[in-house]
């Protein structure tokens, strides 16, 4: 249970008024108020997420814990509990377990750690942990003095609301994390250098902000169309994150690398052993310098072959013993595990818009903003591009670990994966409809999973079905009718006999809304 012990000096006088907090033409608080019309996660007893024990706080508890007194939010260790089994490694920027509760972290980080750790509890509410933990951010947001404490509470609340289906907040609330971070010049060595009685320890976890930050905004650009991302247009210094291992048993490593020291090791003789969360780095790199080429026509076909020689090149530079996101234990890296996701998330994003499978379904046209972008070859090699790399994608969603504890952002990569695969399936059904019907059977598991923890999987499951149900009967019915046979030779270039009628997939759109001059004008 949550309690609470009173300040000295009452806070409550310094919020910031509700109209510098709200999204243009909306009425409502985005930190503070979950957006009604989006179906949250549905809790039934018995779907826990771990075998830590549940919260057994209540809403009216939980809203009496932090109000405009000057309350201080102390510890909820099953709240905690629940968000370092489920969330931490797949976003770990906070300091291990053991060291948590000597930090003294700030109010509002602690309530965006016992909302996101709610999320694993079938007791906790989550609305209410929502609203509490967007209170508290609107807050410190609000103040002249912001640490990078701020950060972390705006980037892991920005995550944790793009996996509830609030993508407009969730966005919005990560131009904050990366205006405060670049404010404070978390991208400079420096800013380490300047904390006084910094710990290892801490020190490591404000590096990890800051790439944490990277990828995250990085992946969101992806996401929402863009041609860049704000971290990615700075300077950076900031050593590289240590071995995931060592950081959660309490440890740092003496040997620090630098992004320079990333870059030069293809042509060194000497084998350097860089973290996983090195090559997720590397990925997303990759990935911003296909943004600036994703949605146009004025491309050279070298701009688009020197990013696939990239994608092509990554996977052979892996470290020892990191070609592949599991051991031969059954455990699985995560963040080599993202690496591989966001790799085949950047081959569909390069290859998908030029081939010939985007106009097969109707719903593809809600994925890429124009109907075909100019092939460099031909189209049919760019869908055989982007085919492989859905295949990819499934095959890390077959992976035998608890898919909860994966990042939710995996959701957004395996969505796109099956849209590729159900347009390969409805272009060319006798080569693709049995492996087809397997990947979907697989992906539509996997968001069924997902759906009691994140929001955003139950509604991309309830848009799939219909979806794949089309591509995989109507088509098949189709084929059959037309050959007088399910099978074919493999080769089907003939247009649709009808097309299936799916256009409706609104939270695709979100995927687009782009970041306008009004809302970079709140942060």
């Amino acid at each position: 249970m949550l309690h609470r012990r009173t300040n000295a000096e009452s806070i409550g006088s310094q919020l910031p008024t509700t109209e510098e907090f709200q999204c243009p033409n909306r009425s409502e608080n985005l930190l503070t108020e979950p957006i009604a019309q989006t179906p949250g996660p549905s809790y039934t007893q018995g779907q826990e997420r771990s075998s830590v024990p549940a919260t057994t706080t209540t809403p009216v508890e939980l809203l009496s814990t932090y109000d405009d007194t000057g309350t201080a939010i102390e510890d909820d260790d099953a709240l905690i509990n629940l968000f370092y089994a489920n969330f931490h490694a797949a976003h770990p920027i906070l300091v291990p377990r053991g060291s948590y509760s000597s930090q003294g972290y700030p109010d509002y980080l602690k309530l965006v750690v016992h909302f996101i750790g709610g999320h694993f509890s079938s007791m906790a509410s989550g609305d209410q942990l929502r609203s509490l933990a967007g209170k508290a951010l609107e807050e410190a947001f609000g103040q002249t003095s912001r640490t990078y404490h701020l950060v972390q509470g705006l980037l892991l609340f920005s995550v944790a609301l793009h996996a509830r289906n609030e993508i407009k907040e969730s966005v919005l609330t990560l131009s904050q994390a990366v205006s405060v971070a670049l404010e404070l010049g978390l991208h400079k060595k420096a800013f380490s250098e300047s904390i006084l009685g910094l710990g290892e320890i801490e020190g490591e976890s404000l590096r990890r902000t800051w790439w944490e930050l990277y990828v995250t905004d990085g992946f969101m650009a992806a996401l929402q169309r863009g041609t860049g991302s704000r971290c990615h247009g700075v300077d950076i210094d900031v050593p590289l994150p240590c071995d995931d291992l060592i950081y959660m048993e309490g440890g740092t490593q003496t040997n620090v690398f630098t992004l320079a020291d990333f870059d030069s090791r293809i042509y060194m003789d000497e084998e350097l052993q860089f973290s996983s969360s090195c090559y997720r780095i590397e990925a997303v790199r990759i990935l911003s310098r296909s943004l600036a080429i994703s949605w146009t026509h004025e491309v050279h076909e070298d701009q688009v072959q020197a990013i696939d020689n990239a994608l092509a090149a990554w996977p052979h530079h892996l470290g020892y013993g990191a070609a592949e996101a599991a051991s031969t234990s059954g455990a699985v890296d995560e963040m080599l595990f993202q690496a591989h996701m966001i790799i085949q998330f950047t081959i569909i994003n390069l290859h998908f818009p030029r081939s010939d499978l985007v106009a097969a379904i109707p719903a593809a046209s809600d994925i890429i903003r124009q109907t075909h972008v100019l092939p460099l070859s031909s189209r049919t090699m760019h869908g055989i591009k982007a085919i492989e790399a859905s295949k990819h994608m499934s095959n890390l969603a077959a992976l035998r670990v608890p898919v909860h504890k994966h990042t939710p952002f995996f959701i957004c990569g395996i969505v796109f994966g099956v849209i590729v695969q159900l347009s390969a399936c409805w272009v060319r059904p006798a080569r693709f409809q049995e492996q087809c019907r397997d990947s979907v059977s697989l992906i539509a598991g996997v968001l069924k999973t997902l759906s009691p923890t994140w929001a955003l999987a139950q509604v991309t499951l309830r848009k799939i079905k219909p979806m794949a149900l089309e591509a995989l009967t109507t088509r098949a019915r189709q084929t059959k009718d037309k050959t007088g046979s399910p099978r074919d030779s493999g080769v089907d270039v003939s247009p649709p006999v009808t097309e299936p009628q799916i256009n409706d997939l609104p939270w695709l759109d979100f995927f687009h809304w782009a970041q306008d001059e009004t809302v970079s004008q709140i942060v």
